[in-house]
């Protein structure tokens, strides 16, 4: 069998590093610099009885199983590293701030009537409550905030909880949903948008009134497109066709 030289650092099972000579040089030009003698076992079981520091001299088969064992054992502790990537348990008073003023450059940029909007945490207590100023009716912020009550509490937008209940004008379904406004404060018409974080657990949501309802649906996504924070919004698509500045 032809013996091929190779320099290496040696490989124990408790570390994952691996020599650059062995990884990327071709079989024909290892070089040796030091021998120790190996036993025909395998080599894997031979590396306990040799210096981390020392050369050795490699046969094609030994120089194999080092470097077939080596890319398993990566590839495995790369498949079992944690991700880094963060998702949102909850709306911080800083993020319901960027919502709302995101809301509030959006009316502004549409030139729709002025508005209050209303963000709210998982338990619909709420976070901020801005009124924009010449709001003419004072059961707006009432409004704002019943349309991100209702996401919070029916984990749906205000919009698909108005549709839940009045898509098939069932009498029995239109009485409940009319029962469930009157009981809680509840919000029948579009303009609420539940906020979801990357696991699909509900975060929070915002409210919006005194626009147009479809108006008020889309300054409320749009804020939180545009916001740069990992939400997702329920609806995921608006139905305004009076935008003026995306």
């Amino acid at each position: 069998m032809k013996i091929i030289a190779a320099t290496i650092s040696l490989l124990l099972p408790a570390t994952n590093a691996f020599s650059p000579q062995l990884a990327t040089a071709g079989r024909s030009s290892f070089r040796p610099i030091f021998s120790t003698a190996l036993s025909s076992s395998s080599y894997l079981d031979n590396l306990s009885s040799v210096s981390t520091s020392s050369s050795f001299t490699a046969t094609d088969e030994q120089a194999t199983e080092i470097l077939d064992s080596t890319f398993r054992r990566t590839v495995s502790n790369t498949a079992n590293t944690p991700s880094s990537v963060s998702v949102m348990s909850k709306l911080s008073l800083n993020e319901a701030d960027i919502l709302a003023n995101g809301v509030i450059d959006n009316v502004n940029r549409n030139e729709f009537p002025p508005i209050v909007v209303t963000v709210v945490d998982r338990q619909a207590n709420i976070l901020v409550q801005k009124r924009m100023d010449d709001v003419c009716h004072a059961a707006f912020p009432e409004f704002s905030y019943a349309k991100a009550f209702t996401c919070v509490t029916m984990g749906v937008s205000s919009r698909e909880f108005q549709q839940k209940y009045t898509a098939t004008n069932d009498a029995a379904k239109i009485g409940q949903m009319n029962s469930m406004m009157a009981i809680s404060k509840m919000a029948a018409f579009p303009g609420g948008v539940l906020l979801r974080n990357g696991d699909n657990e509900i975060v929070g949501a915002i409210g919006v009134s005194g626009a147009a309802g479809d108006e008020d649906e889309y300054v409320a996504l749009n804020s939180a497109w545009e916001s740069g924070l990992p939400l997702e919004t329920m609806p995921k698509e608006h139905s305004c066709t009076t935008v003026k500045s995306p």
